[in-house]
């Protein structure tokens, strides 16, 4: 049952079942650490079947991620991190973090591809954001440095700047440094 599982989730994943659904690309290294700990991505399983992961390729258009096997039920979030350890005591246990193989994909801070291949090469899902996404009137976003990720506004919608938006504030931040948002890795987001 656990293989048939397994090559139907790889065969039947199509257009919008596997998405991009959170980056954290500059860290707020003040309270964070700097990008080499604490970058990471989300993904989010958007269809109604049991997904795997394993064979999936996470890049940025030059380094890539070789995703290890990991069963996504519908409707899950997990997040592929830089470094497990930091992000687990930035973040504390419980978020569903699958393993990867190859090089960090290095996030730039002014503005980068994600993108998930199958094992046979084709796009599953896609972003290039930049840094001005979510931008103020001053020009600043929140998610590049300020303590914020970029997160998909519509995870059925596109992958233009006008569905990311930076995470927002909240109070009891995961860290003890007050009211801060860092994100909502393997959760759903907070827009």
């Amino acid at each position: 049952m656990i293989q048939a599982l397994l090559i139907s989730g790889l065969v039947a994943l199509g257009p919008g079942d596997l998405v991009v659904s959170e980056i954290m690309y500059n860290p707020d290294g003040a309270t964070l650490g700097d990008d080499n700990n604490m970058e990471w991505v989300e993904l989010y399983n958007a269809s109604g079947e049991t997904l795997s992961l394993g064979g999936l390729m996470l890049s940025d258009g030059n380094n890539q991620l070789f995703l290890q096997n990991h069963l996504m039920v519908p409707g899950e979030y997990v997040v592929f991190c830089a470094n497990t350890g930091a992000f687990t005591e930035a973040y504390g246990p419980g978020i569903s973090i699958v393993g990867w193989d190859g090089t960090w994909i290095k996030l730039s801070n002014q503005g980068d591809s994600v993108i998930i291949y199958t094992a046979t090469g084709e796009v599953v899902d896609e972003v290039s954001y930049s840094d001005q996404w979510g931008a103020d009137d001053d020009g600043r976003s929140p998610a590049d440095g300020d303590g914020s990720s970029l997160e998909k506004l519509d995870l059925s919608g596109g992958s233009s700047r006008y569905n990311w938006f930076p995470s927002i504030d909240y109070a009891g931040s995961i860290l003890d440094d007050g009211p801060v948002c860092h994100g909502t890795p393997g959760m759903p987001n907070s827009l």
